[in-house]
């Protein structure tokens, strides 16, 4: 075929192309078409066919996404809202089991409170330590607890004992182990407590009230009662060893025949305090106030000039003899 003849051919196809640009080729057109034609209209079609396979993959695919995305997000509602159930039926249960918690609380602290007036000994002892656990479980029980055993202790002490019974003994260990919440502020009121040959090992009696308690004849060891008020208390014959009563309050207290060994008075207000007899072995008297204070008979303590540098005192103060000091 020439060059002007497949020219002419390709002017034809172009005229009818234009005049049935909406209607197909029927198959004596297309048969008459020039083989380059053919194969081009071929080629066409099927790459028309490719891409509209390729187009409705692609809107299949999209449709099955969003069909997933739709289920994924149905099932993410409801596994929230599962979720939520779970969490409201877990807060209900915590404070169903809050509820009964406090309830057995109660019903322990109510039993423990009645054990106290038991006539039995071991039963009011046992009464003390469910207070005690009582009181650490719940810190909502811890003041009453508290005062509840001072008051006990307070109520129950046996005077002119050489010993207390072992449910005092008791209630002031838990007493002394327990700790303020507000360390400033005062802690235990044992004022008048008639406890004379009581135990008191290493007990936390800081800032306490203490005013006009019988204490004598009582071992106070390792026991901290700085700040502590001790005004009048009866300490005669008590052992005070390692004990701490710095800032402690002691004034007009008796003290005759105690033996503070190691103890720490510094500071501690003995105003008019009756130290007759007492022994002051390795006692710390920095800054203690003596005034009034009578020391006849005291033993370990340095010389009467020296007493005088580090602690307070005034012309009424009694000093013991020079042979009842260490410092001769």
């Amino acid at each position: 075929m020439t060059d002007g003849s497949h020219n002419a051919d390709m002017a034809w196809f172009q005229g009818r192309s234009a005049r049935r640009a909406t209607a197909p080729l029927t198959r004596a057109e297309f048969d008459a078409l020039p083989a380059r034609d053919r194969a081009e209209l071929h080629n066409s079609a099927a790459d028309s066919r490719r891409q509209l396979v390729t187009t409705l993959v692609q809107i299949a695919t999209t449709v099955a996404v969003l069909i997933s995305l739709i289920f994924t997000a149905q099932g993410l509602t409801q596994t929230a809202q599962s979720l939520d159930a779970a969490r409201e039926e877990q807060r209900i249960a915590r404070e169903g089991l809050s509820v009964a918690r406090k309830g057995q609380i109660a019903d322990r602290f109510s039993r423990a409170v009645e054990q106290l007036a038991s006539k039995s000994t071991d039963v009011r002892i046992g009464g003390i330590y469910a207070l005690e656990g009582v009181a650490k479980e719940d810190v909502s029980y811890r003041d009453t607890t508290i005062d509840l055993l001072a008051t006990y202790v307070v109520g129950h002490g046996l005077k002119g004992a050489d010993l207390q019974p072992r449910d005092i003994q008791g209630a002031l260990t838990v007493l002394g182990r327990a700790r303020p919440v507000n360390p400033e502020a005062g802690w235990l009121q044992l004022g008048r407590a008639r406890i004379p040959g009581a135990r008191l090992r290493g007990l936390h009696l800081a800032r306490s009230n203490l005013m006009q308690a019988d204490l004598s004849e009582a071992l106070v060891d390792d026991t901290d009662l700085s700040e502590a008020d001790l005004r009048a208390t009866d300490l005669s014959g008590a052992y005070l060893i390692k004990a701490s009563l710095v800032n402690a309050n002691l004034n007009l207290a008796d003290l005759t025949g105690a033996r503070l060994l190691s103890t720490d008075l510094s500071h501690a207000n003995l105003y008019a305090a009756d130290l007759t007899n007492a022994d002051f072995t390795n006692v710390k008297l920095t800054g203690t106030q003596l005034g009034h204070a009578k020391l006849a008979g005291a033993t370990g303590l340095p010389s009467v000039d020296q007493l005088k540098k580090i602690v307070e005192w005034d012309g009424d103060t009694v000093w013991p003899r020079p042979h009842a000091t260490s410092g001769g």
